[in-house]
Protein backbone atom coordinates (compact mmCIF):
# COMPACT_ATOMS: atom_id res chain seq x y z
CA UNK A 1 0.00 0.00 0.00
CA UNK A 2 1.37 3.28 -0.97
CA UNK A 3 1.83 6.19 1.66
CA UNK A 4 0.88 9.33 1.08
CA UNK A 5 3.71 12.19 2.49
CA UNK A 6 2.79 13.93 5.77
CA UNK A 7 1.41 17.16 4.96
CA UNK A 8 4.43 19.63 5.87
CA UNK A 9 4.43 21.02 9.20
CA UNK A 10 2.43 24.31 10.07
CA UNK A 11 4.70 26.91 12.04
CA UNK A 12 2.64 27.54 15.34
CA UNK A 13 1.04 30.72 14.59
CA UNK A 14 -0.47 33.48 16.67
CA UNK A 15 -4.10 33.14 17.33
CA UNK A 16 -5.45 36.04 14.60
CA UNK A 17 -3.27 34.22 12.07
CA UNK A 18 -3.71 31.15 13.38
CA UNK A 19 -7.73 31.65 11.72
CA UNK A 20 -6.23 31.56 8.52
CA UNK A 21 -3.70 28.45 8.34
CA UNK A 22 -5.07 25.68 6.36
CA UNK A 23 -7.94 27.92 5.11
CA UNK A 24 -6.70 27.68 1.73
CA UNK A 25 -6.52 23.51 1.79
CA UNK A 26 -10.34 23.99 0.51
CA UNK A 27 -10.21 26.64 -1.70
CA UNK A 28 -7.08 24.65 -3.44
CA UNK A 29 -9.51 21.19 -3.48
CA UNK A 30 -12.56 23.54 -5.38
CA UNK A 31 -9.83 24.79 -7.18
CA UNK A 32 -9.19 21.11 -8.69
CA UNK A 33 -12.42 20.62 -9.48
CA UNK A 34 -12.96 23.82 -11.38
CA UNK A 35 -9.99 22.73 -13.32
CA UNK A 36 -12.22 19.84 -14.81
CA UNK A 37 -14.85 21.72 -15.44
CA UNK A 38 -14.14 22.85 -19.12
CA UNK A 39 -13.62 19.20 -19.81
CA UNK A 40 -16.37 18.46 -18.66
CA UNK A 41 -18.17 21.56 -20.36
CA UNK A 42 -17.21 20.19 -23.77
CA UNK A 43 -18.71 16.81 -22.91
CA UNK A 44 -21.74 18.34 -22.05
CA UNK A 45 -21.51 20.57 -25.71
CA UNK A 46 -21.54 17.33 -27.40
CA UNK A 47 -24.07 15.48 -25.19
CA UNK A 48 -26.37 18.61 -25.87
CA UNK A 49 -25.22 18.36 -30.13
CA UNK A 50 -25.76 14.67 -30.90
CA UNK A 51 -29.34 14.50 -28.65
CA UNK A 52 -30.42 17.47 -31.21
CA UNK A 53 -29.03 15.52 -33.95
CA UNK A 54 -30.52 12.17 -32.98
CA UNK A 55 -33.96 13.66 -32.58
CA UNK A 56 -33.76 15.52 -36.04
CA UNK A 57 -33.05 12.29 -36.81
CA UNK A 58 -35.70 10.18 -35.71
CA UNK A 59 -38.20 12.98 -35.99
CA UNK A 60 -37.47 13.92 -39.55
CA UNK A 61 -35.99 10.73 -41.23
CA UNK A 62 -36.57 7.39 -39.15
CA UNK A 63 -40.30 7.99 -38.84
CA UNK A 64 -40.44 8.95 -42.55
CA UNK A 65 -38.69 6.59 -43.42
CA UNK A 66 -40.50 3.26 -41.49
CA UNK A 67 -44.29 4.87 -43.37
CA UNK A 68 -42.40 4.95 -46.35
CA UNK A 69 -41.49 1.34 -46.31
CA UNK A 70 -44.60 0.23 -45.20
CA UNK A 71 -47.21 2.25 -47.17
CA UNK A 72 -44.87 2.23 -50.50
CA UNK A 73 -42.03 -0.45 -50.48
CA UNK A 74 -43.96 -3.24 -48.69
CA UNK A 75 -47.39 -2.82 -50.23
CA UNK A 76 -45.32 -2.90 -54.24
CA UNK A 77 -43.69 -6.13 -52.97
CA UNK A 78 -46.40 -7.90 -52.01
CA UNK A 79 -48.44 -7.02 -54.90
CA UNK A 80 -45.91 -8.29 -56.78
CA UNK A 81 -45.27 -11.51 -55.71
CA UNK A 82 -45.89 -14.15 -58.31
CA UNK A 83 -47.27 -17.14 -56.11
CA UNK A 84 -49.20 -17.48 -53.07
CA UNK A 85 -45.50 -19.29 -51.66
CA UNK A 86 -43.21 -16.23 -52.35
CA UNK A 87 -46.26 -13.84 -50.69
CA UNK A 88 -46.23 -16.13 -47.81
CA UNK A 89 -42.66 -15.39 -47.36
CA UNK A 90 -42.55 -11.90 -48.14
CA UNK A 91 -45.57 -11.30 -45.56
CA UNK A 92 -43.86 -13.09 -42.76
CA UNK A 93 -40.95 -10.95 -43.60
CA UNK A 94 -43.18 -7.52 -43.55
CA UNK A 95 -44.92 -8.67 -40.31
CA UNK A 96 -41.73 -9.32 -38.65
CA UNK A 97 -40.12 -5.31 -39.87
CA UNK A 98 -43.52 -4.12 -39.34
CA UNK A 99 -43.38 -5.58 -36.01
CA UNK A 100 -39.79 -4.24 -35.29
CA UNK A 101 -40.64 -0.72 -36.37
CA UNK A 102 -43.12 -0.46 -33.79
CA UNK A 103 -41.02 -1.69 -30.86
CA UNK A 104 -38.32 0.80 -32.62
CA UNK A 105 -40.98 3.29 -32.12
CA UNK A 106 -42.19 2.55 -28.90
CA UNK A 107 -38.55 2.78 -26.95
CA UNK A 108 -37.72 6.16 -29.08
CA UNK A 109 -40.72 7.49 -27.55
CA UNK A 110 -39.76 6.22 -24.15
CA UNK A 111 -36.28 7.72 -24.65
CA UNK A 112 -36.92 11.22 -26.66
CA UNK A 113 -38.01 13.12 -23.40
CA UNK A 114 -35.05 12.67 -21.92
CA UNK A 115 -33.27 13.16 -25.27
CA UNK A 116 -34.76 16.37 -25.48
CA UNK A 117 -33.59 17.97 -21.92
CA UNK A 118 -30.22 17.18 -22.79
CA UNK A 119 -30.58 18.40 -25.69
CA UNK A 120 -31.60 21.54 -23.77
CA UNK A 121 -28.58 21.40 -21.96
CA UNK A 122 -30.91 20.70 -18.67
CA UNK A 123 -30.09 18.03 -15.97
CA UNK A 124 -33.00 15.66 -16.23
CA UNK A 125 -31.66 12.86 -13.95
CA UNK A 126 -33.72 10.43 -15.88
CA UNK A 127 -31.75 6.76 -16.49
CA UNK A 128 -32.13 6.18 -20.00
CA UNK A 129 -28.63 3.92 -20.48
CA UNK A 130 -29.74 0.92 -20.92
CA UNK A 131 -32.88 2.02 -23.38
CA UNK A 132 -30.27 3.75 -25.91
CA UNK A 133 -28.12 0.79 -25.61
CA UNK A 134 -31.71 -1.67 -26.30
CA UNK A 135 -32.91 0.94 -29.43
CA UNK A 136 -28.96 1.15 -31.02
CA UNK A 137 -28.90 -2.95 -30.56
CA UNK A 138 -32.75 -3.45 -32.11
CA UNK A 139 -31.80 -0.62 -34.86
CA UNK A 140 -29.02 -2.17 -35.82
CA UNK A 141 -30.44 -5.90 -35.98
CA UNK A 142 -33.67 -4.75 -37.53
CA UNK A 143 -31.18 -2.47 -40.46
CA UNK A 144 -29.08 -5.66 -40.93
CA UNK A 145 -31.94 -8.17 -41.46
CA UNK A 146 -33.77 -5.74 -43.94
CA UNK A 147 -30.34 -5.04 -45.73
CA UNK A 148 -29.65 -8.60 -46.15
CA UNK A 149 -32.75 -10.33 -46.70
CA UNK A 150 -35.60 -7.99 -47.42
CA UNK A 151 -34.23 -5.52 -49.78
CA UNK A 152 -32.61 -7.80 -51.93
CA UNK A 153 -35.85 -9.98 -52.08
CA UNK A 154 -37.66 -7.06 -53.31
CA UNK A 155 -35.11 -6.07 -55.42
CA UNK A 156 -35.72 -9.34 -57.14
CA UNK A 157 -39.47 -9.56 -56.54
CA UNK A 158 -40.29 -5.61 -58.70
CA UNK A 159 -37.15 -5.81 -61.37
CA UNK A 160 -39.05 -8.81 -62.81
CA UNK A 161 -41.94 -6.00 -64.42
CA UNK A 162 -40.50 -2.77 -65.17
CA UNK A 163 -43.95 -1.45 -64.46
CA UNK A 164 -43.75 -2.26 -60.83
CA UNK A 165 -40.17 -0.82 -59.97
CA UNK A 166 -41.28 2.61 -61.66
CA UNK A 167 -44.40 2.65 -59.83
CA UNK A 168 -42.93 2.55 -57.22
CA UNK A 169 -40.53 5.25 -57.92
CA UNK A 170 -43.01 7.58 -58.54
CA UNK A 171 -44.83 6.77 -55.51
CA UNK A 172 -41.85 7.60 -53.09
CA UNK A 173 -41.36 10.49 -55.55
CA UNK A 174 -44.99 11.80 -55.02
CA UNK A 175 -44.91 10.89 -50.86
CA UNK A 176 -41.94 13.72 -51.36
CA UNK A 177 -42.47 16.00 -53.41
CA UNK A 178 -43.82 19.32 -52.53
CA UNK A 179 -46.93 20.24 -52.59
CA UNK A 180 -48.31 22.07 -55.98
CA UNK A 181 -48.77 25.74 -55.32
CA UNK A 182 -52.21 27.14 -55.85
CA UNK A 183 -52.38 29.51 -58.23
CA UNK A 184 -53.74 33.62 -57.57
CA UNK A 185 -56.63 33.13 -59.36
Amino acid sequence: MEQRPAAPARPELQPPIRQFSGAHDGILRGLNDLAEVPELAKAMERARSKAASVIELFDKVVLVHHADEEQELFVSVQRSCRDAKEAAHVQTLVDRLKSEHRTIEALWAKIRPALAHTAAGKVHGTPFAQDVEKLVRLYGEHARMEEAVFLPLADEILTRNANHMAALDIALHLRHAPPPRSSYI
